[in-house]
């Protein structure tokens, strides 16, 4: 992976929380700049595509628990048109955020991770925990186990690429 810009575009504030989290040393995901943009709702800027750097590999992370893959798929075909040098790597989170932290952590439920009181609070805990990739540690983060289920509903066409991005243990 050496060499290459990398840019991962997030659904929203957990992603990056989890995103950063993981970054930290000893990584466990290569390191790139992180922008808040969720790709299944909102369209890319063709502005801010032009800004991406030649050989840059663009990650998508986005939930699948909402049945609205046709932005994405036009994301992407605009990342095509525009870049063609960009390697696009899509990481869906099947279903959500909460279902990869259940996945890939000894808890059964997301707020046991952060002692919560419910999934809001959960949420906004997580973003705000000074200390997440120990509070992840603490539950037995397996990266083997984050970001592998492929979706089954209308994102079934869309691939899990997130080996690209780990860095295996």
């Amino acid at each position: 992976m050496k060499n290459n810009k990398i840019v991962y575009l997030v659904e929203g504030e957990c992603e990056r929380a989890l995103i950063d989290a993981l970054k930290k040393e000893p990584s466990l995901i290569e390191s790139g700049k992180v922008i808040i943009h969720n790709s299944v709702q909102k369209m890319l800027s063709k502005s801010f595509i032009m800004t991406l750097s030649r050989g840059t590999l663009v990650v998508l992370v986005f939930d699948t628990d909402v049945l609205n893959e046709n932005k994405l798929f036009e994301n992407i075909n605009l990342l095509r048109k525009y870049g063609a040098s960009y390697k696009i790597i899509t990481i869906p989170e099947v279903n959500n955020f909460e279902d990869e932290i259940v996945r890939s952590t000894d808890v059964n439920n997301p707020i046991e991770l952060t002692k919560s009181k419910s999934i809001s609070n959960f949420k906004n805990d997580f973003i705000h925990a000074n200390n997440s990739r120990s509070l992840l540690e603490k539950h037995k983060l397996d990266i083997n186990k984050l970001w592998v289920k492929e979706p089954t509903n209308s994102f079934k066409d869309i691939k899990q690429m997130s080996s690209i991005i780990k860095k295996y243990k």
